[in-house]
């Protein structure tokens, strides 16, 4: 128990501390609302943007990029809203465990305190002062003026605990009912967004099933593909600009806690040192799906039935059914976008500057920032124009690689 006179100080302290921990997590929560109503209004834009075309226009290759833009934004919001009711569940069993151990210590502190009053029943009769001056001898005088002093003082702390535990229990249990009801809220936002998703998928399939049919919009989607290249091209460049970014803040923050024992010293955000080696797996990394065909090979690809050629920065490799989108190795998802021609994309960061692009995806199952190991799913083989295709890029820095020279030979 700490002494009397440190108590208003100790108390002071920790307002400040718990003021400090409630502004940030509100700051935090701000931020969270704030990514999820822009990516609500993202999709509402898009939404009037397709109801204002003409039928007509509703039935184009810009309708279908539309949808998909919408879907990766609903895909996004579903997944943020699955990472805060995950937040919320592991918030609601520390609350709970935290109960738990109250529970545990005002049962203790009550047990404690109901043998001081029993104590008190049964010597009810005994004057205090005579117990002392009954003493034999002035020293055990002292001794008992000490105890019964001392019996005072701890049935004292043991009920201001009491007390204290009580209220503490009494605010862990009112924090733990608004988490159930913020995880119930979530997981109502939640299957409705998953809801909404359904409904822009059926409406893709419908447009996909007319379009295909015209071989003119065919035509328009793989010179969309063209342009895709150098949006990717752009993407990897700027990824790099933001990765180096940070690496030289990280250095500034660490030289400054070197030299300045009252800085507080920032831990580096992403250590890709500790991955698995990305240039030693040429030759024998492992394919981003478990099953397809190579249909576009790296370098330029010529279309004699539409007379045709494109640069490929990677490999188009074609799939049957609903097929898995594997990380080809570990590292940290560096972007999820949306690029005309290639739709969904993901980018994943690896070793040693490494970074691999997988283009055409559906259900995207990850988030910007987290940390995926070889061979996890990220999501699915989603359907364009010319059926279920899987884009596949690997680049070094700016330079993109000969997929077919790093993947493991089947």
């Amino acid at each position: 128990m700490m002494p009397k006179s440190l108590s208003g100080k100790y108390i002071l302290i920790l307002i400040f501390l718990f003021t400090g921990l409630n502004a940030q997590t509100s700051d935090t929560l701000r931020l969270k609302n704030q990514q999820l109503e822009k990516i609500r209004k993202d999709i509402s834009g898009l939404q009037s943007e397709l109801q204002s075309k003409s039928k007509k226009e509703r039935e184009s290759l810009r309708a279908l990029e539309n949808i998909n833009q919408q879907n990766l934004l609903l895909n996004k919001l579903v997944n943020n809203l699955l990472a805060e009711e995950k937040e919320k569940e592991e918030q609601i069993i520390e609350i709970e465990n935290e109960i738990a151990k109250v529970e545990t210590r005002t049962s203790e502190l009550k047990d404690k305190y109901s043998k001081y009053i029993v104590w008190l029943y049964k010597n009810r009769g005994l004057s205090m002062w005579r117990f002392i001056f009954d003493s034999e001898s002035f020293n055990q005088a002292v001794k008992r003026y000490r105890y019964l002093r001392y019996i005072s003082q701890q049935n004292k702390k043991t009920l201001d605990q009491l007390n204290s535990s009580r209220a503490e229990l009494g605010t862990l249990k009112a924090d733990l009912e608004s988490e159930r009801s913020e995880k119930e809220r979530l997981a109502n936002q939640k299957l409705a967004e998953k809801e909404n998703l359904r409904i822009k998928e059926e409406e893709k399939k419908e447009l996909l099933t007319k379009l295909k049919r015209d071989q003119k919009t065919i035509t328009e989607e793989i010179a969309s593909k063209r342009k895709a290249e150098i949006s990717i091209k752009n993407l990897i460049a700027k990824l790099i600009e933001i990765d180096r970014e940070r690496k030289a803040k990280i250095h500034t923050q660490n030289m400054n806690a070197k030299n300045n024992s009252g800085y507080k010293k920032n831990s580096q955000m992403f250590d890709y040192s500790r991955f698995e080696n990305f240039g030693e797996l040429k030759g024998k990394l492992g394919w981003p799906i478990k099953e397809g065909k190579v249909v576009r090979d790296f370098g330029e690809n010529k279309n004699e039935r539409l007379n045709t050629v494109t640069l490929n920065y990677g490999i188009d490799i074609a799939v049957k059914g609903e097929q898995n989108v594997l990380s080809v190795a570990e590292g940290i998802v560096s972007a999820i976008d949306w690029i005309p021609g290639y739709g969904s994309i993901v980018i994943i960061t690896h070793r040693d500057e490494f970074r691999t692009v997988y283009g055409h995806i559906a259900d995207i199952t990850v988030k910007e920032g987290e940390k995926v190991k070889g061979g996890i799913a990220i999501g699915k083989v989603n359907e364009s124009l010319e059926g279920k295709i899987l884009h596949f890029e690997i680049w070094n820095e700016r330079n993109y690689q000969n997929p077919d020279l790093w993947l493991a030979k089947k």
